[in-house]
């Protein structure tokens, strides 16, 4: 009998999901973190086109998903030769309401 991986059917789409927990980005707000990875284009329950951004805090690596331009605009910048490297998630507030993104220190 057949198994599934002898079809050669990539069920992920050839995306990285990083298998680590996953966090809230407000979990790691103001805090130094190690960034190791990102994949871009990925589309979840909020959404299309967010990224997820894999992460070390406290030697316990995780991931979260974003949709900040600030932050997506700066990951594709950094060529992926230059990961890991250490930032500081810093948080914006615009408008007279609730309006706010995040951006990289």
């Amino acid at each position: 009998m057949k198994k599934f991986s002898d079809f050669g059917i990539n069920t992920l789409d050839n995306k990285n999901v990083f298998p680590v927990p996953k966090i809230s980005i407000t979990d790691v707000l103001n805090c130094e973190i190690e960034i190791l990875d990102y994949e871009s284009g990925v589309k979840t329950s909020h959404g299309e086109n967010r990224y997820v951004v894999k992460i070390k805090s406290e030697g316990v690596e995780s991931k979260f998903f974003t949709n900040a331009t600030p932050i997506k605009d700066a990951l594709d910048k950094i060529p992926k030769s230059e990961f890991p490297f250490t930032a500081t998630i810093r948080q914006q507030k615009f408008g007279s309401g609730s309006g706010k993104t995040f951006y990289l220190t």
